[in-house]
């Protein structure tokens, strides 16, 4: 898989993003640093359960995730995508606070983390990342 800026200078095709936090602010500010990406489309999922759902549906070439959610919580969901699709390329975005939840979804799976506020920067140095270990 191409990294961004290769994509940019010469495919048609967007990429997929599947924005997965229970915070609506926080999936507009991350909607918002996605949509400033050429090339990346997003789509969002409030929580786990909705997560695995559109994550099937749409197949996205990569996952923003937060970790701590209501209900069925990142680090579970992040198992449970790679489990039906090892290929997943997840990116966590969490408060430093949940080092230990961090650990314990990069071993779920996760690719990536990402500390809460994200900037643009580390956005595209992580996807940059989660995009060039996917040698399809």
């Amino acid at each position: 898989m191409q990294r961004l800026e290769e994509r940019s200078n010469g495919s048609d095709v967007p990429l997929t993003c599947l924005i997965v936090d229970d915070s609506a602010f926080a999936r507009l500010h991350l909607k918002r640093l996605i949509d400033s990406i050429e090339n990346v489309l997003a789509s969002e999922a409030a929580n786990g359960n909705e997560a695995i759902t559109e994550y099937r549906r749409l197949k996205p070439d990569f996952v923003l995730m937060d970790i701590i959610m209501p209900g069925l919580e990142g680090v579970e969901t992040v198992k449970r995508i790679c489990q039906s699709d090892p290929g997943a390329r997840v990116i966590m975005v969490s408060s430093l606070s949940h080092r230990d939840k961090v650990a314990e979804a990069m071993a779920a799976g996760a690719k990536y983390f990402i500390p809460k506020p994200v900037t643009t920067v580390e956005l595209r140095k992580a996807i940059d990342s989660v995009l060039g270990s996917a040698k399809n």
